[in-house]
């Protein structure tokens, strides 16, 4: 992986921009429209559509022109990423017809500035956001309703939201959260929903190293777009095509749990890598507990790191292996893998590294990352894939216990609990010669 402090699981941000044909020039120009107004803190009785008192601290949004003037504000930088604020939202919003800007970004030129992107708390109150259309055919990290969240997101339902990033370096690309740093809970995401991107593309959330929970997605496609070479043999981790799931696109350290996805992931291009139910990637994630996914997977050339509920996932036997370079921590070894369950159709011609929940580990600064899955159920049908796994494509160093896997490959029982491989799914930050080494101690395919 091309892995940086700010964003992980292979999102190289040299390439990107922050602008789009709907995207705002803020990045550049600062936008001059002002923030919405807050009140300061009386003894007046509160308003109906909330029960907290409204006060500096506080912007209640409840309409799209307030909703639009928040989010260039955040952007722009004028109010510091709201850090300690609480917004409330104290209505449904349609933004159909709004030209939108996701409510925070990155600043490309110096990473450590944060406060262009949301460090608040965005409380929906049970509301929804409907009709959000972003298109951008420019380089751009964090795309959602909120772009980069640094904050806490919760009590949101997002309708009926298309995005599509289709520039080859634009990265975290997500119906609700683009890129999330913070905390993401009870949001759902309905309707007709498209989310499409390059690298990390997911529908609560495009990317995230941080907690993910009580979270649900119905009516959602998930476009994987690019095209990978692997034409010299292995298979390492890129920034192009990779890493699509229903609630989360890449995920790189934090917990998730109680999240439910049905919907579509359809990869458009060559050989994409990590592709799943619930999360492309949920690698270095101490636990993933009680998660549903109902999911079909199309991928017509190939692929590697496809699964039913993520694409790959697990945990270093060293805990802060990461935790220098990427800021991220791990306290269970293998990752748990608890309590979920997955039906799954796959059509994916010639992919490997294939699994009914899980397609693989990572190798990752010597070893491969390892998983321990307990009491998981799959029901699944696999077509085209090369030697998959009822339960996992590979599980080196891993442990499976008390799962029930009903999954046929091309319309035959598939017997197979852990399918075959001889090659690795390696991190671009192993050298070739220690890669090449470890690969050439592996048994070869059966």
């Amino acid at each position: 992986m091309t892995l940086s402090l700010v964003l992980t699981f292979g999102l190289s941000i040299c390439g990107c921009g922050a602008a789009g044909s709907n995207a705002s020039t803020a990045a550049t120009e600062p936008s001059t429209i002002a923030a919405p107004e807050t009140t300061e803190s009386t003894d007046a009785e509160t308003t109906p559509e909330s029960s907290e008192e409204q006060t500096s601290d506080t912007i209640e949004i409840g309409t799209a022109q307030e909703l639009v003037d928040f989010a260039k504000s955040v952007t722009d930088g004028s109010i510091s990423g709201a850090a300690g604020m609480t917004v409330l939202l104290t209505a449904d919003i349609d933004c159909k017809d709004v030209e939108w800007t996701p409510i925070g970004t990155m600043d490309l030129e110096d990473m450590g500035n944060y406060s262009c992107m949301f460090q608040g708390v965005f409380d929906g109150q049970g509301h929804t956001i409907s009709n959000v259309t972003f298109d951008s055919d420019y380089p751009i990290c964090g795309v959602g309703i909120i772009g980069m969240n640094l904050g806490e997101v919760k009590n949101l339902t997002a309708e009926n939201i298309q995005i599509h990033c289709t520039d080859t370096y634009s990265m975290a690309i997500g119906g609700v959260v683009g890129y999330n740093m913070g905390e993401i809970h009870d949001v759902k995401l309905t309707g007709e929903n498209e989310i499409a991107g390059v690298n990390a593309t997911g529908g609560i959330t495009g990317g995230s190293t941080n907690h993910v929970h009580d979270c649900e997605v119905d009516g959602t496609t998930i476009r994987v777009l690019g095209d990978n070479d692997f034409s010299d043999g292995r298979i390492v981790q890129c920034d192009v095509a990779e890493c699509g799931g229903l609630i989360i696109g890449g995920s790189f350290g934090g917990t998730m749990e109680n999240c439910t996805a049905k919907g579509k992931i359809i990869a458009e291009g060559n050989e994409p890598v990590g592709l799943g139910g619930i999360a492309g990637c949920l690698e270095m994630m101490d636990s993933v507990t009680n998660c549903t996914a109902d999911v079909e997977i199309v991928s017509a050339k190939g692929g590697h790191a496809i699964g039913g509920l993520c694409g790959y996932s697990g945990t270093h036997s060293v805990g802060d292996i990461a935790l220098a370079t990427e800021g991220v921590e791990t306290h269970e070894y293998p990752g748990i893998i608890q309590n979920c369950e997955v039906t799954v159709k796959m059509d994916i011609p010639g992919a490997t590294h294939v699994g009914g929940l899980i397609g693989t580990g990572l190798y990752y600064y010597g070893e491969e990352t390892a998983f321990q899955i307990v009491d998981c159920t799959v029901n699944g049908e696999i077509l085209g894939a090369v030697t998959p796994g009822a339960v996992a494509g590979r599980a080196e160093h891993s442990v499976i216990e008390s799962c029930d896997a009903t999954v046929t490959l091309d319309g035959e029982a598939l017997t197979d609990e852990i399918g075959k491989t001889d090659k690795m799914y390696e991190s671009s930050d192993q050298g070739g010669d220690e890669a090449s080494e470890e690969v050439s101690e592996e048994k070869p395919a059966a």
